[in-house]
């Protein structure tokens, strides 16, 4: 199947609608798409003309035990890295300041070709965000292996797409205890 460029992560963004919506039925946590900032200009011959108003921020937000959770989901194709020219500065800046203002915010990266999905916390992408900045060989991408160390593999329990397991779990190795009681 040739996927477009656009399209490359729908099917991964429909499954975390789907994971979100099961969550929110259980009663887990309430979670929603941002809607892209889309300024319309018209209707001509059944085509909506328009265009991007302003950078988006993040893919999703909301609320679980408590706490703000904002993150952004990419799908790569690679085998074996994930670029970072596939996430924005003005995504990274908002994942800071929603951390800085103890928001539970992270990164979902779907390797798509080894059909597994990683969370990566803020505090680990930022670490590789600044690698990048200062620029130098081996700096623009992470390997899969650092996703192995550094990130978690999201799994199936609750959810088709669990990542609030990982949350769980990542609040309990900090000691936070709003997030502390797993369902």
């Amino acid at each position: 199947m040739n996927m477009s460029h656009a399209n490359r992560g729908v099917a991964f963004e429909q499954l975390i609608d789907y994971s979100n919506r099961m969550y929110d039925q259980k009663g887990i946590a309430v979670i929603n798409k941002r809607p892209t900032p889309v300024k319309i200009l018209g209707i001509s011959q059944g085509r909506v003309t328009g265009f991007l108003e302003r950078p988006s921020t993040v893919d999703y937000e909301g609320t679980y035990r408590g706490r703000s959770i904002v993150f952004e989901a990419k799908s790569t194709r690679e085998l074996n890295r994930f670029d970072l020219k596939n996430i924005h500065e003005h995504q990274v800046e908002y994942l800071e300041k929603c951390h800085s203002h103890g928001a539970i915010s992270f990164l979902l990266v779907e390797f798509a070709k080894h059909r597994t999905v990683y969370l990566m916390p803020y505090q680990t992408l930022r670490h590789y965000w600044r690698q990048k900045q200062k620029g130098g060989r081996g700096t623009q991408s992470i390997p899969i292996e650092e996703f192995d160390i550094h990130a978690y593999e999201v799994k199936s329990w609750r959810v088709p797409l669990d990542y609030l397991a990982i949350v769980d779990q990542i609040c309990k190795n900090m000691h936070i205890s709003s997030c502390s009681n797993a369902e």
